[in-house]
């Protein structure tokens, strides 16, 4: 029989951490599960602005560093690589199953974040790792001086942009509107950047190249027209979809397989909590990832003490 843990949060990101943090300090022996390494999405953003306490801004490697080192601190065990396939519950504990074995636990955090929707056009899965990338601040290295394509309109799409801008020689923005869906000061810088130009209305229906990605097919969604533009990479942030297929009906979801849960971030499974990107919420950043992770700690402790009473 696995070893029983009194708490097990999935997924390393701030949301994950920060549930750590205030569970290992209220004295709940907790486990953190990590499918790759801590510090969740934020890791690919090039520079962090409006998490409070750094003025002057902050790499998301670095803040999510702080982050982890502030959990060892109170320490939690934080398992990377460490990828779970199913969870299920047999009435008292919750099963784990991942790569490394099974675990068990009384409670449990689901901080699993979220994934990059793929855009689902010819080519788009030939040339993944060709090309195709779906974060900048990882790959863009390899486009150095070559002209790119960046798909979205949103945060996403406009922060790597900017960022891609400092490295290769141009960035064609790709978006299906006429106006951006991104914040306001990224869209002033990227409309005062020389190397970012904005193609609108237009929406990409093919990926080509034979070996490595050359060009990208694009259709006018007003007129219909399609053209095409030459590109070495194509960086893609149309949405994101919520990890949870591993949870099977533990809980109830939305469309895009976020989980829904109450105010006090419970899931329909009692001991079930989700916290983060993977909930079904409005606005997904890493202060309100810190919040929830902090909610969802205190509701789990209290979930604790009434069982064990």
């Amino acid at each position: 029989m696995s070893e029983l843990h009194d708490a097990i949060i999935i997924g390393a990101g701030p949301a994950g951490l920060t549930a750590g943090i205030y569970l290992m300090r209220a004295g709940i022996e907790t486990l953190l599960l990590e499918k790759a390494l801590a510090g969740g999405m934020p890791v690919n953003t090039d520079r962090v602005e409006n998490y409070p306490g750094f003025p002057e801004g902050i790499s998301g490697r670095e803040l999510m560093d702080r982050f982890a080192a502030h959990a060892k601190t109170f320490g939690l065990p934080i398992k990377e690589f460490s990828e779970v396939s199913g969870v299920v519950h047999d009435g008292k504990t919750f099963i784990v199953t991942t790569t490394e074995g099974e675990y068990r636990s009384l409670g449990i955090i689901i901080t699993a974040g979220t994934e990059p929707v793929k855009m689902g056009i010819p080519g788009e899965d030939r040339l993944v790792g060709r090309g195709i990338s779906y974060c900048a601040t990882c790959d863009g290295m390899f486009f150095r001086n070559m002209d790119v394509a960046v798909i979205g309109g949103g945060d996403s799409a406009i922060e790597e942009g900017l960022s891609l801008a400092h490295i290769v020689r141009k960035v064609y923005v790709i978006h299906r509107r006429d106006a951006l869906r991104a914040q306001k000061i990224l869209r002033d810088r990227a409309f005062r950047n020389e190397k970012m130009e904005f193609l609108w209305n237009k929406r990409p229906v093919e990926i080509g190249g034979t070996d490595q990605v050359e060009y990208i097919t694009v259709e006018d969604t007003k007129t219909g027209e399609h053209g095409r533009v030459d590109v070495s990479g194509v960086f893609v942030y149309v949405g994101y979809r919520a990890k949870t297929a591993f949870l099977g009906d533990l809980v109830d979801r939305d469309a895009s397989g976020f989980i829904i849960t109450d105010e006090n971030l419970g899931s329909k499974t009692k001991g079930l909590y989700a916290a983060g990107d993977v909930r079904k919420k409005m606005l997904r950043q890493i202060s309100t990832a810190v919040g929830d992770g902090a909610l969802a700690a205190v509701n789990l402790e209290r979930y604790l003490l009434e069982i064990k009473s």
